[in-house]
């Protein structure tokens, strides 16, 4: 048996320790509710035998960009990762007599015949309730009495109207696991900082995030979007939107006008990076002009001593959401971060209970840099959908006979 000593937070332990057939993680922003079904996980793989786990979300380009680069990075960390154990074709990883997958529920056949003992769902809201019961017959696995085959759900309490809060877990054999910042004693000073001034931002978004409360889907920003696969082949006009951040996430979109409708692919998203990061990143992209956040011109002027056409973008927000809004948004698969955020982009609401025409800032970082570059692409080349020109009224003339 492998012996680690790795850094842990109290969820772990509950994760590690639930007996029920079925376990909810839910819970606010940086709780490590996701974290900590990682290591449990790759616990099981260490101490236990014969063991299959799978490890999914509803799209596998969204798997791969999260819970699955989660996995393989803790593998590296703890000394376990072997590439000749990794098949990347299969989406597979074998440790002694036990084995990761990861895969998605975009194609329902590759699982159809799939058996296990443990399934992750990660982004849990993001699946039906048939799915969950599906993915919950395949843990079929054969096991010992000690160690029951289960599966475990994680997600962010945005809506209490869905299906998991409404059903699942009223139901017997499942076991709740709630946690908040407070419980991960690992997060920056900052971070928690930024939870806690939630309470000034808005009161649904400080339920969700700070709290770990069910919140509520109202006054949402965007209803104009849609998954697609790709980018399309060609397009008329490309730009990129550049959101800066350290503690918060850096994001990188490319936005594409393609036949009067706009596409939009997320390319980075990460925490602490430099602009040697961000320079990096940009210099296996096609070249493009880029759009940044306005606030942040020194870092703007350092990428453009790198040879990047890069400009602070408009500061306009209310103009700019409405130029987004008059689009229609096609977000690949792969965009697995801007799909989060846009799907819980709402309007403040103040303490009367009154909407007002302003984004909550907070979980924006990929929304903003779309935003960037709808409006660069708008303001440079213009389309159909864009700003109204403002129209001169006619003067009366008169002429005598």
């Amino acid at each position: 048996m492998q012996t680690l000593k790795v850094d842990v937070t109290p969820i772990f332990k509950k994760t590690l320790e639930a007996k029920a057939k079925t376990i909810v993680n839910v819970g606010g922003a940086g709780s490590s509710k996701s974290y900590s079904i990682a290591q449990a996980l790759i616990y099981k793989l260490i101490n236990e035998k014969y063991k299959k786990i799978g490890v999914c979300r509803k799209t596998f380009p969204a798997l791969r960009m999260t819970a699955m680069t989660l996995v393989l990075k803790l593998l590296g960390d703890y000394g376990i990762y072997d590439l000749e154990k990794h098949n990347k074709t299969a989406h597979t990883f074998q440790h002694n007599s036990n084995q990761i997958q990861f895969f998605s529920l975009d194609d329902p056949e590759k699982i159809k015949s799939a058996d296990f003992n443990y399934i992750w769902i990660e982004e849990a809201n993001e699946f039906t309730y048939e799915d969950y019961v599906v993915l919950k017959l395949r843990l079929r696995s054969p096991t010992i009495r000690k160690q029951p085959n289960q599966v475990y759900l994680s997600l962010n309490p945005i809506d209490g109207n869905n299906w998991i809060a409404k059903k699942l877990i009223k139901e017997e054999e499942v076991e709740v696991i709630h946690s908040t910042y407070v419980d991960n004693p690992f997060l920056s000073k900052d971070y928690v900082d930024s939870l806690k001034r939630l309470i000034d931002e808005d009161e649904n978004y400080y339920r969700v995030y700070t709290l770990g409360e069910w919140g509520r889907l109202e006054h949402l920003i965007f209803k104009n979007w849609k998954q697609v696969y790709n980018l399309p082949n060609e397009c008329q006009a490309m730009a990129y939107g550049l959101d800066f951040g350290y503690v918060n996430p850096t994001a990188l979109v490319k936005v594409c006008l393609c036949e009067r409708e706009i596409y939009v692919e997320e390319v980075l998203y990460n925490t602490h990076l430099t602009n040697a990061n961000i320079i990096e990143v940009l210099s296996h992209q096609e070249k493009g002009d880029v759009y940044a956040d306005p606030t942040e011109l020194q870092m703007i002027e350092e990428i453009r001593q790198a040879r990047y056409n890069i400009y602070p973008a408009n500061k306009d927000v209310k103009l700019g959401l409405d130029l987004c809004k008059r689009q229609t948004l096609n977000i690949t698969q792969q965009s697995a971060n801007l799909l989060k955020e846009i799907q819980g982009y709402q309007y403040k609401v103040d303490k009367d209970g009154r909407v007002i025409e302003e984004p909550v800032r907070f979980n924006d970082h990929a929304v903003s840099a779309m935003r960037y570059a709808i409006f660069g692409l708008v303001d440079r080349f213009g389309f159909a959908t864009a700003a109204p020109r403002k129209i001169k009224p006619q003067v009366r003339h008169s002429f005598r006979f």
